[in-house]
């Protein structure tokens, strides 16, 4: 093999590792802080006890994790639903369809992407309140599926737009009307965007905690990010180093097992809209 090849890959794998080694030490120090006692030396698994029992620790209650991990991926799927349902037929009109206002709307959400969430929390808060949906999961869905699509539909865009029209313009030619072009050709040459934008959505959905920290104030409604951060909430402080390490690997395993089954997914993700605007 030549010998500057081996020399580009010794390099590439090199800085590989030494970005993927914090986060080998993240996990590494989530279990030895989770299950080792630094003042016995002994270890012990009693600060997994929210796998089975209720928490009540320095005033700080925390009900049992399995209603919590239950909340999170209703939620998850719940956003991934609507973020797809929308974003794939909006992308498919921006990248194929000519109407009037087509590049003003197109624009509009990249303004909409301007704007730092944290500045709109007031609005939305009074918005929220005087629609009534305050302490509902709808209240949430909307606020998160309104700041996160317009990105979901330009990544959409993207594989839209690297679709040959003549694979559209032959079905439509063979007889078959637009929807079913678009059902039965365009869609399966966009699998792997659905899927990368359902991967996006879930992640983003999975570890959402401060929209359920402003909207809901009922702790049975929690998700496993506001479950995690109940125990920094008293004086600005971390109550347990064990409880919160301990929660946070079960909290952060299956995210590092999702992205080692779904990475194939994100390497074959186009940023939008590269062929037509």
């Amino acid at each position: 093999m030549n010998k500057k090849i081996l020399l580009r890959k010794l390099f590439a794998n090199t800085i590989m590792t030494m970005l993927v080694l914090p986060i080998i030490f993240m996990i590494a120090w989530y279990i030895l802080s989770s299950t080792y006692n630094y003042s016995s030396g002994e270890i012990s698994f009693q600060n997994f006890s929210f796998l089975y029992t209720d928490i009540n620790f320095q005033g700080i209650y925390l009900p049992m994790i399995w209603p919590i991990v239950l909340n999170t991926l209703v939620y998850s799927l719940i956003i991934v639903i609507v973020e797809v349902t929308v974003a794939v037929p909006a992308a498919y009109a921006f990248s194929r369809l000519e109407f009037r206002g087509r590049k003003a709307a197109m624009k509009f959400l990249f303004i909409m992407r301007a704007f730092p969430g944290i500045t709109l929390i007031i609005a939305t808060f009074l918005i929220i309140l005087k629609l009534r949906i305050i302490n509902t999961y709808l209240g949430v869905v909307l606020v998160a599926v309104s700041g996160s699509l317009p990105g979901q539909i330009y990544i959409m865009k993207g594989f839209f737009d690297e679709v040959p029209w003549d694979l559209e313009w032959a079905s439509m030619v063979d007889g078959t009307t637009r929807w079913r072009a678009f059902k039965k050709v365009l869609l399966p040459a966009v699998s792997s965007g659905i899927g990368a934008i359902a991967v996006f959505a879930f992640l983003g959905a999975y570890g959402e905690w401060f929209l359920f920290r402003l909207f809901i104030f009922d702790d049975t409604a929690l998700t496993m990010g506001g479950y995690l951060a109940k125990l920094v909430s008293k004086e600005n402080s971390i109550l347990s180093y064990g409880f919160i390490t301990a929660i946070g690997l079960f909290y952060t395993l299956p995210v590092i097992i999702f992205y080692i089954l779904s990475q194939k997914i994100f390497m074959r993700i186009n940023i939008g809209g590269t062929k037509r605007v």
